[in-house]
């Protein structure tokens, strides 16, 4: 059930990760019901970070965390604008960043303003 229209997390994330599941199609993969908004966006970043990591476990990482930290500020920009959703929730319940996210938007400032025209990752604003 993936959106057609720009922005959308495919067209946002094709290029710089291999693993992009919709929001609404892991809602009906889910089929879990949750007590408010900010649980189910908890839920589905959770899920999304735990798919973003999958090709990390059994490397050779000095320190789980410390290892996660620095693949996510070098290599994986997905992962890292997940997490700042995931805990833009948990520490000052605001889910701006996860629904911006959802709709395919960037939350990182200063793209490649080629990569902002083809993929709209703004949104209709000047810059995130």
């Amino acid at each position: 059930m993936q959106s057609t229209s720009l922005p959308n997390q495919a067209t946002t994330w094709a290029a710089l990760s291999t693993v992009v599941e919709e929001f609404s199609d892991w809602q009906q993969r889910s089929e879990r019901k949750f007590a408010d908004e900010n649980t189910e966006y908890l839920a589905y970043l959770m899920d999304q970070l735990g798919a973003e990591s999958k090709p990390l476990i059994g490397n050779p990482l000095n320190h789980p965390v410390l290892g996660l930290l620095s693949h996510m500020s070098s290599k994986n920009n997905r992962m890292r604008e997940l997490l700042f959703a995931y805990l833009a929730i948990v520490l000052s319940q605001d889910s701006e960043p996860a629904r911006r996210l959802i709709a395919g938007q960037r939350l990182q400032a200063d793209l490649h303003p080629e990569y902002v025209a083809a993929t709209r990752c703004y949104a209709n604003t000047s810059n995130a």
